[in-house]
Order: C-alpha cells, then sequence, then structure tokens
C-alpha cells in the first residue's frame, strides 16, 4: 500500500472530515518527498562507570576511559599501573523530550476518541509547551584502548579507536495538532521539523601532563575522523485551513552523503506501489573525512578532591562521497477537494472510490512534492560539541562525583543545549564496586542510575544503567542507557 493509499482511507473514514485526513498525512507526505533515511541521547564516550552514575567522568576513574572524556585525567592522582588495556566498551541510549508516556495515553489511548478539540489541544499544549520535541539516539563502541604512563613522571599518553552512531530528530505540535483536532476549525498550524543521523570512525591519541608548579594537570586528544554515511533533513512549513480548503507552504534542506545518499536518497519514491524497491542498505564506506579535538584541565584542590573541567568534540567532518544537497521546486500545495468525476470512476476504477480517491490525492500531492533540485557539492557538518564541568571526592572505598553537562551545538544533534545536572557515587565492597546516581535536566524527566563491576586484581569489568522511572517528574521526557565495560586490564 503506498503512503497515498493509507492517505485515502483515512480520507473516507476520518470522524472530523475527508480534509482531516489530509491535513493530517500532508506533512508526512513532504518528509517522504525529502527521502529521507530512518531518523532515530547523548553523544560523548562515557564509560559504563560513569554511565552508573548518571554522568559525568571520574577524575581518578580508569586511564582510558579518559581518552574520550577528559585527557587531563591521565595524569591525575598516584601511578599505581604503567599500561591499561580496555577491551570491548559499548555503549547504547535512547530518550528525549518527545517520550512523555503520560501524555500517549491521553493522546493516543483508549479515552482519545472521546476527547473534544479543545481536551487535545489542551493535551498538545501541555506536552509541547509551544517548543519541539526531541527523540534521539546513540550507539558507541571502543573496540581497544591503550594508555601509559611512566612511574615518576609527569606525563601520560594514549590511543584508542572509536565507532558511534548518532541519530536526532526533533518536531513540533503540529503533525500531531492535524491529526487531533483535523480540520474543524480554521487556523494556521506550523508544521516542522529536523533529523540528523552519522556514523564515523576515530582514532584518538592523547597526551597529559601534570604541571608541578600547581596541582593542575592539562591534556589533549586530537583524532582523525572517518565518517561512514550522512543524512539530514529540516523542514520548515505551515499549513492554514480556511473554509475546508487547505494551503501548505514549506521549505525544506535534505542533505546525505555515502551510502545513504546513493541507496536511499536516490531511490526512495514515495509514490511508487514500493518506496523502497530499489531502496539499499546504505553501505559502510569512506562518506567523509574530517578531526576532532578533546580538551580538559583538572585542578587538586587537596589531597582526593578534583574539580575538572573539558570540552569535547571540536571539530568537523567533510562529507564528499556523492554528496547531495535536496531542495524544492515548488513551495505551495494548495487542496481544495476532490471532484467527483463518475464516468472516470466507472470506466477508470470499476467503481472503486477508494482507488480512485487515491489516484487524485496522489495526482495533486506529486504535482506539489515530488519535483525537486539537488546539488551534488560537497559540505561540511560540525560534531557535537559539549562542555563537561566535573567535580570528584575519593577515599579509600567510596567515591562522590557531581557535575553539568552542556551541548554547544545543537546542528550537530546528539547532545541537549539545555544543561543537565547529576551526581552520583561509588561505594566498594572488596572487588565489588556498586554505583548509583541522578540526573536532573536536559532533555529527559529525572532519570536515576545504577551499575555494578568486578575489580579482581589487574582484571576490572563494568555494568552501568540509566532509566528513567517519570517522564514527568522534574521535567519532561524519557532515557534509557546501557553501557558494558568487558575488560579493561592493568600491568
Amino acid at each position: 500500500m503506498t503512503f497515498a493509499s493509507t492517505m485515502s482511507v483515512f480520507l473516507l473514514t476520518s470522524r472530523h472530515s475527508r480534509l482531516s485526513g489530509l491535513l493530517a498525512c500532508c506533512g508526512l507526505l513532504l518528509l517522504c518527498a525529502l527521502r529521507p533515511s530512518a531518523a532515530h541521547a547523548q553523544a560523548g564516550s562515557r564509560a559504563a562507570g560513569a554511565i552508573g552514575i548518571a554522568g559525568g567522568s571520574s577524575a581518578v576513574g580508569p586511564p582510558t576511559a579518559a581518552l574520550f572524556t577528559n585527557p587531563a585525567h591521565l595524569t591525575v592522582g598516584p601511578s599505581t599501573h604503567q599500561f591499561e588495556l580496555r577491551l570491548l566498551d559499548v555503549r547504547a541510549d535512547a530518550g528525549g523530550s518527545l517520550l512523555q508516556f503520560d501524555h500517549y495515553e491521553d493522546t493516543f489511548g483508549a479515552q482519545a476518541g472521546t476527547l473534544s478539540d479543545e481536551q487535545e489541544a489542551a493535551v498538545l499544549d501541555d506536552w509541547f509547551d509551544g517548543e519541539r520535541r526531541v527523540v534521539t539516539s546513540y550507539i558507541s563502541a571502543v573496540p581497544a584502548a591503550l594508555t601509559y604512563r611512566p612511574a615518576d613522571k609527569r606525563w601520560a599518553i594514549g590511543v584508542g579507536l572509536r565507532a558511534r552512531s548518532v541519530t536526532t530528530a526533533d518536531i513540533d505540535r503540529g503533525l500531531f495538532d492535524l491529526f487531533l483536532v483535523g480540520a474543524d476549525r480554521n487556523r494556521t498550524v506550523p508544521v516542522n521539523g529536523r533529523f540528523r543521523g552519522y556514523g564515523m570512525y576515530d582514532l584518538t591519541g592523547t597526551f597529559s601532563y601534570a604541571l608541578a608548579s600547581v596541582p593542575l594537570s592539562v591534556g589533549v586528544s586530537p583524532r582523525l575522523i572517518v565518517g561512514t554515511n550522512y543524512a539530514d533533513g529540516d523542514l520548515s512549513s505551515e499549513v492554514e485551513v480556511r473554509d475546508s480548503q487547505l494551503t501548505h507552504r514549506f521549505q525544506y534542506t535534505a542533505r546525505a552523503a555515502g551510502g545513504l545518499s546513493r541507496e536511499v536518497y536516490d531511490t526512495f519514491d514515495a509514490f511508487s506501489t514500493d518506496p523502497f524497491a530499489d531502496a539499499g542498505l546504505g553501505g559502510s564506506g569512506i562518506a567523509g573525512v574530517g578531526g576532532g579535538l578533546d580538551i580538559g584541565a583538572t585542578y587538586t584542590v587537596r589531597e582526593g578532591l578534583h574539580v575538572s573541567l573539558s570540552l569535547r568534540d571540536l571539530g568537523f567532518v567533510r562529507w564528499n562521497d556523492d554528496p547531495q544537497t535536496v531542495t524544492p521546486t515548488d513551495s505551495v500545495f494548495a487542496y481544495e477537494g476532490v471532484e467527483l468525476d463518475t464516468d472516470r470512476l466507472e470506466n477508470e476504477f470499476d467503481d472503486d472510490v477508494a482507488e480512485y480517491f487515491e489516484h487524485q490525492v496522489d495526482s495533486l500531492a506529486q504535482a506539489a512534492y515530488d519535483t525537486v533540485s539537488r546539488d551534488r557539492s560537497s559540505f561540511t557538518t560540525g560534531l557535537p560539541t559539549t562542555l563537561n564541568v566535573n567535580g570528584t571526592w575519593a577515599r579509600d572505598w567510596w567515591r562522590v562525583n557531581g557535575g553539568v553537562m552542556l551541548g554547544l551545538n545543537d546542528q550537530a544533534g546528539g547532545m541537549s543545549t539545555t544543561p543537565a545536572v547529576h551526581a552520583g557515587g561509588t561505594v566498594f565492597l572488596g572487588p565489588v564496586p556498586l554505583r548509583a546516581g541522578v540526573r536532573v535536566g536536559g532533555e529527559a524527566a529525572m532519570t536515576v542510575a545504577g551499575g555494578v563491576g568486578l575489580h579482581a586484581g589487574a582484571y576490572r569489568f563494568d555494568l552501568g544503567v540509566t532509566a528513567t522511572p517519570s517522564s514527568s517528574t522534574l521535567g519532561g521526557g524519557a532515557r534509557y542507557a546501557v553501557a558494558l565495560s568487558l575488560a579493561t586490564i592493568r600491568f
């Protein structure tokens, strides 16, 4: 079934009117015309121990974890082991302010059909509050990382390989307004959205140095980045409803590079019977090349008490493998109803009303949305730059950690530009560390975290999880994460 046929069924069965179906679907149709990849929270490779305390990075944590968090941490505290090797550190998390589950039941649950237009609008007011809502996902894997800190020296070095995938999408209330309220009221509805999705590998080298004159460690982590795929889209539009007439004014820009450009953007056709017939999986070749930089500093206030600051993911990627930027050649879709031609219905469609309406709506929508311009020039995107301020208080059998995280580049996706505050701690019961923490802010309600590990001699294993008990407590949204560090070996 095509998207247009689904729309036609809705046209014939909507409780509001036939126009309601087109209203509800026109925004989605335009997004299909963008030919995007599938759009799927917080970027940055915090290790399993950090996930278990709800974020941040301990100044006295594993040196290999510092390669992707704060390079200054490599020379904090005494040197007990010269080498540390980390193998198979993986992490996945997802969430965002769109995931406010208490509103889902009100909007789409059993009582949704009984709500008046005013009540449905009130639900959306409470849910979106005039803002866009976001959903994001982040997956990273560090197959290997190695650090070296010679005894009685003030410097340390490290190297690590990381793969990561970031996807993020945000929308305003417009699409939900069209679905729920429909065409019963004359109004102008903004329908805006954005998505980003990309994958990359980076090879990181780290250098850290502890100053002699002051208790300060500084560090830098330059990295070479190889991008494998990229896709994005940015839609700005409004739908005007006036006396059963619809006018959709829109502008969008969609970009892609690599396999997603060749196998999705160039092949996807929302108006065919099988839109994905010629689409592929996107491949995993080299779509772009760039560079990044992490910098950090840690000040030792007194023994065991540290204050740290870091800037992560300063840099860019230049996408030059099959790049394209897609823009529409038209910017207005006008719908004034579909005329019923009984002769055509009988002779061409064998009295199949649904097929007739599908054909009519398809023709109208295709004329407005399907013709695009493509610029095949290379383009550059920034990394999800993040500012982190942390404090660590460490003793022999316990540690406390807290701080603030803030995204500085919302165009890159993956890190909220709304500050998030986190606090947590670790208690060591012999070789078993137990972790717990809480986080407030960002694009989610209050989240809680926990973790456990095994530190036996030179070997370490760690597991951390994060979850949102209620998507409306001290904020709005949900976030879930899991991180596993299979083996860290010190020698």
